[in-house]
């Protein structure tokens, strides 16, 4: 779906043409500006406020998002509630949101950054091993093994504190 909107951007009248980007979980929109800038921005799982990617709750975002609402399926926000784990390991913080439930007999965890932007679901199956399962192919190219490695050793800790 394409098309135009219009608002106002640092005190002058403009327009932008969005696009909607296929996310299970957010509501996601790529918006282009008229002077060239562009963004990725969605609707954070837990608020529903609308984020613009890599720079968090903007003005821009909340602006872009009261013209995106009436281009929206599903303008119904159902609040998912995200545990937030943030370590520091050497000199690099790991800081990753998730939301665990059950499918079947499997344990799932939807893992999202520290932007508020899902990035794929793990999977704990039976043999201690994992499988992940992305939005699209193009999220798992980009998968960083040591992320999943640490993300993995933590997620069953919460498992077990919850019980």
């Amino acid at each position: 779906m394409n098309n135009i909107i219009y608002l106002v951007v640092e005190g002058e009248e403009s327009f932008a043409w969005i696009t909607e980007v296929s996310n299970r979980n957010h509501n996601m929109f790529k918006v282009i500006f008229r002077n060239g800038y562009e963004n990725i921005f969605f609707t954070d799982v837990e608020t529903g406020k609308w984020v613009e990617e890599d720079m968090g709750f903007t003005q821009l975002a909340r602006d872009i998002g009261g013209q995106i609402k009436n281009f929206v399926r599903n303008p119904i926000h159902v609040p998912k509630l995200l545990t937030w784990h943030k370590q520091a390991n050497d000199n690099d913080v790991l800081y990753f949101g998730f939301f665990n439930f059950m499918k079947d007999k499997y344990k799932m965890y939807e893992i999202y950054n520290s932007s508020r932007r899902y990035m794929y679901t793990l999977v704990e199956m039976d043999n201690e091993e994992w499988q992940i399962m992305g939005n699209n192919t193009a999220s798992l190219k980009n998968v960083d093994p040591l992320f999943i490695e640490q993300v993995i050793q933590i997620l069953p800790l919460y498992w077990l504190n919850a019980r």
